[in-house]
């Protein structure tokens, strides 16, 4: 598997250069430094314990709220270590996976760095690339019960502090579901949502009950609906084998092409433009798209995304479902570079913003929903707490799942991903794009086997 990956590492970073030859940036993004300056700065960074002037480089992803939490939190550090700069790097989602492979395999990585525990597996496979917290002045024993264990792991080795905890819900739109008499307090099953979907699309063709990107269809829909016929995740982690069948994978893909067939769903094409960014989605923040399918996490960016109230709901099940399909966890995290020159520095920030109680009143839950005992204390007690992502972390933890590494695998998801749309645009059936996935699955999965 390493000598697979340093193949795709190698055609990422081509793919970056040719990017940024173009000359594109987010809007959102805070101008980076280049490799050269960055090299530069290093050899000129010697230990904050002598009092030299060390520069760290701090990557993420997210909306202008985290941003501008984040970027008060590094102040405040950095007034409390005068011989610390912190520069930020910060952008939307989208492209974010990409460029931190980039940099993990060029060795231009930042020193902390926001990461799926989704994408774990890929690097540290590949090579240790992520530091073990346990070596470094971190203290772990705040965390809730689990947490660590169930998304921070990684061959026996803590290489996640988790920054949320929580699983999937969908976000109603209040003033939506007034209009067309959608139960909030309900849940729904998948047939009687699509039903509601096709009612709702027949009374105003402008609006959709749903709508969803690439990444909601194939992580939140797709597994979920698996996972409510199973209970579990795609892959047994033991023995490498698939815990669903061709069958249950047809359902799923029919599924979300029933989703489109009956207007629940807004056009795959329109949605697309909003990739990661859901929330900007002109038919959600006008009222004409009334519910999105996302994690606990968002609750914040929705809330402020438009002018109605927001609740939250249950996500759609299967009849008979063994399981929620909601993989309750912490599916997103910091992390240290292990090639870092100030690896020590390095995990005194992010235990700072993940400990301190002045970094915890910043931060809120703008990265989700208290990973900590002294998060969610210091928060209740100030009357902070986003009672919207409470409810909803409440809300989605029964009869939850896990969702296991190998189940994560980016390979499998990019296999997965290609189907789906081949589905919807109808070049697959169902039948046929789940027969793919399970050749595919099969071949991949007999490969890391052998090479574990």
């Amino acid at each position: 598997m390493k000598k697979k990956w340093s193949g795709v590492f190698s055609l990422i970073t081509a793919a970056a250069l040719a990017f940024s030859l173009t000359g594109c940036n987010s809007s959102s993004q805070k101008e980076e430094t280049t490799s050269a300056q960055t090299e530069a700065e290093s050899s000129k960074a010697g230990s904050a314990d002598n009092g030299e002037q060390v520069t760290l480089r701090f990557a993420w992803w997210g909306g202008d709220s985290r941003h501008e939490a984040t970027l008060k939190a590094i102040e405040l550090y950095e007034s409390k270590n005068p011989n610390v700069k912190i520069e930020g790097e910060y952008q939307g989602y989208d492209g974010y996976y990409e460029k931190m492979m980039t940099t993990l395999s060029s060795g231009t990585a930042p020193d902390l760095f926001q990461f799926s525990r989704d994408w774990i597996g890929d690097v540290q496979n590949a090579k240790h690339y992520i530091a073990d917290l346990s070596k470094l002045p971190v203290d772990l024993t705040t965390l809730k019960k689990d947490t660590i264990e169930k998304s921070g792991m990684y061959d026996g080795e803590p290489v996640m502090f988790p920054c949320t905890v929580g699983g999937q819900v969908l976000y109603i739109n209040t003033e939506f579901a007034s209009r067309f008499g959608i139960d909030s307090t309900k849940q729904y099953t998948w047939d009687e949502i699509k039903k509601l979907g096709e009612s709702i699309h027949a009374q105003d063709s402008e609006s959709y009950l749903m709508t969803a990107d690439i990444d909601v269809l194939n992580r939140l829909i797709v597994l979920a609906y698996i996972a409510q016929q199973t209970g579990d995740s795609l892959v047994n982690e033991d023995t490498y084998e698939l815990n669903f069948t061709e069958e249950q994978m047809a359902g799923s893909l029919q599924n979300i092409l029933d989703l489109y067939k009956t207007n629940t769903l807004e056009p795959f094409g329109e949605a697309a433009v909003f990739v990661g960014q859901m929330d900007q989605n002109n038919k959600w923040v006008n009222g004409k798209v009334g519910m999105l399918l996302d994690n606990t996490g968002s609750s914040p960016k929705y809330e402020s995304s438009t002018s109605s109230d927001i609740d939250v709901m249950k996500i759609p099940v299967i009849e008979n479902a063994v399981s929620s399909g909601v993989d309750f966890s912490s599916n997103m995290g910091l992390c240290i570079n292990d090639n870092s020159k100030n690896k020590e520095e390095t995990a005194k920030f992010l235990n700072f913003l993940q400990n301190d109680p002045e970094a915890i009143e910043i931060l809120q839950t703008t990265r989700g929903y208290c990973p900590t005992e002294i998060a969610e204390k210091t928060l209740e007690e100030k009357g902070l707490l986003n009672m919207t992502q409470k409810k909803a972390v409440a809300l989605c933890q029964p009869d939850s799942y896990n969702i296991n590494t190998i189940s994560a695998n980016t390979e499998l998801e990019t296999i997965r991903k290609d189907v789906i749309q081949e589905v919807i645009y109808g070049d697959l059936t169902p039948q046929e794009g789940a027969k793919y996935i399970v050749d595919q699955y099969t071949e991949v999965l007999s490969s890391l086997k052998s090479e574990k």
